[in-house]
């Protein structure tokens, strides 16, 4: 077999790495002239599928992701703290504020909480301090776990790191490792409202933003980075909308789904339960609405929970609507406990696409499906009223998230401000989608660069070694 002049490890931390990059065609840019390795806290199982997709053979590590020492996670949380206050004053944008999570389990983390403010505190008053407190996290790893992932480096001799998520501290240390060996490190910034959230938990040489947007967010939160080390390539998560072969009929997905394929589908996609406590309770006001007015002969309401979401909270609305409401759980598997061992299958990708492309809208609160939607020019709903059952959660704290700033004077979405308009609403964009949100294409290409199915190309030529080289 002929030796390929390439080698690139992946470092996948989650499953969300395997959709948006290793099912993509990322590997298939990449797979003929590149051996491609994966280093990964997730079983080798969870990367079968990829092999079976493009025809590859992954040379396949297990990662223990590195647990932080003491000095080294009080240096960084402190610098997450002086970053958001600093964020929140470079944007005035206080919101920016409430991705700092206060609470402690016990008198011990409560202990270290105070000591990473007030240290965050004095660090904000100076971006030196800051830099200053990162690079005592960055030296104050243990050397001996790094030196054993520069022995596997070495061993494996790679010409290029990709880290697909860039939040996951416990990646540092190969990062240290990769940059003694001199290994080009890249990372890809995991969404598009990561950077004023000071998440940039590792150090590369590169980092992919999907757009120019985040480009100059780059250079605002950190000025450190030199904009040649920022790159504008796209998400390949909305290339696979481009890909013909993955749509499949209506009447196919209907019997696949049990759907009335002779009504209206309309997708109402769920977050987490810490993002969007309320969502089984938009959920019901959606088919309330409907079940009241003459909208309930006509559509049918598919549900798509968030893939992080593993409470039971929706159990009651889906027994009370079982004809009006359907839902299609995300193909996703579970090898441990939490959300870092859940991973995607294949067949989520198709499923993503499907709903995108069956729907005639989609409702939610603040997710990013708005985009995912509007590849297909299909409209968006947002929720933008509270309920009652959540006192100390603001659904406008949401929409005052840095990254909605993005659609000022926009007409992008459409915004359900009350139960009481809901099925009005509703009636208006089925009846007339063209007429409302009329600029949601407008704020995709703000979001990410187009066209949306050269991404995957873009990503391959930075990741191969003779296209960006380290300084």
């Amino acid at each position: 077999m002929k030796t390929k002049p390439n080698k690139v490890l992946f470092l996948v931390p989650d499953g969300v790495g395997v959709r948006n990059y290793l099912y993509s065609d990322v590997i298939e840019h990449l797979k003929d002239s590149t051996t491609i390795c994966v280093w990964s806290a997730l079983p080798k199982v969870a990367f079968d599928a990829v092999e079976q997709w493009h025809g590859i053979a992954i040379d396949y590590q297990f990662l223990a992701l590195q647990k932080q020492g003491i000095r080294s996670k009080i240096a960084t949380e402190s610098a997450t703290y002086a970053r958001l206050l600093r964020n929140a004053q470079l944007v005035n944008n206080p919101t920016i504020l409430s991705n700092w999570n206060d609470s402690s389990a016990n008198w011990k983390q409560y202990l270290q909480k105070r000591i990473t403010k007030s240290m965050g505190f004095w660090a904000s008053k100076k971006y030196s301090r800051i830099l200053w407190l990162e690079k005592v996290s960055m030296n104050s790893w243990n050397d001996t776990a790094v030196t054993r992932l520069e022995q596997r480096l070495e061993a494996l001799q790679p010409d290029t790191v990709f880290i697909t998520h860039q939040r996951v501290a416990g990646l540092m240390p190969v990062c240290i490792a990769a940059q003694r060996q001199n290994i080009k490190v890249v990372s890809a910034i995991y969404s598009w409202d990561n950077l004023p959230k000071a998440r940039l938990a590792v150090q590369a040489d590169f980092y992919l933003v999907w757009s120019n947007y985040m480009k100059n967010e780059m250079q605002l939160y950190y000025p450190e980075i030199l904009p040649e080390k920022s790159v504008v390539t796209g998400t390949p998560q909305f290339e696979f909308y481009s890909q013909k072969n993955r749509i499949i009929s209506r009447e196919a997905f209907a019997a696949r789904y049990n759907l009335d394929a002779s009504k209206k589908w309309l997708c109402f996609s769920g977050d987490d339960t810490i993002t969007s406590p309320n969502d089984d309770l938009y959920l019901k006001d959606i088919a309330e609405s409907i079940q009241a007015t003459s909208l309930s002969a006509s559509v049918q309401v598919i549900f798509r929970r968030s893939p992080a979401d593993f409470s039971n909270r929706y159990d009651v609305v889906l027994s009370d609507y079982p004809t009006l409401i359907k839902a299609i759980d995300p193909f996703w598997k579970n090898f441990g406990t939490g959300w870092g061992s859940n991973f995607p299958q294949l067949e989520d990708v198709t499923l993503l696409v499907n709903l995108a492309f069956h729907c005639e809208l989609v409702l939610n609160v603040g997710s990013t499906m708005a985009h995912d939607f509007a590849i297909y020019d299909k409209p968006c709903c947002y929720f933008k009223y509270n309920h009652a059952a959540s006192p100390h959660w603001n659904v406008e704290t949401i929409y005052n998230f840095q990254h909605f700033r993005t659609m000022k004077n926009l007409d992008a979405v459409v915004w359900i401000t009350a139960k009481e308009t809901l099925a009005k609403q509703l009636e208006v964009v089925l009846l007339r989608p063209n007429a409302v949100a009329i600029e949601r294409k407008v704020w995709l290409q703000t979001i990410v660069q187009h066209p949306l199915e050269a991404s995957s190309s873009s990503i391959a030529s930075v990741l191969i070694p003779s296209k960006l080289v380290l300084a």
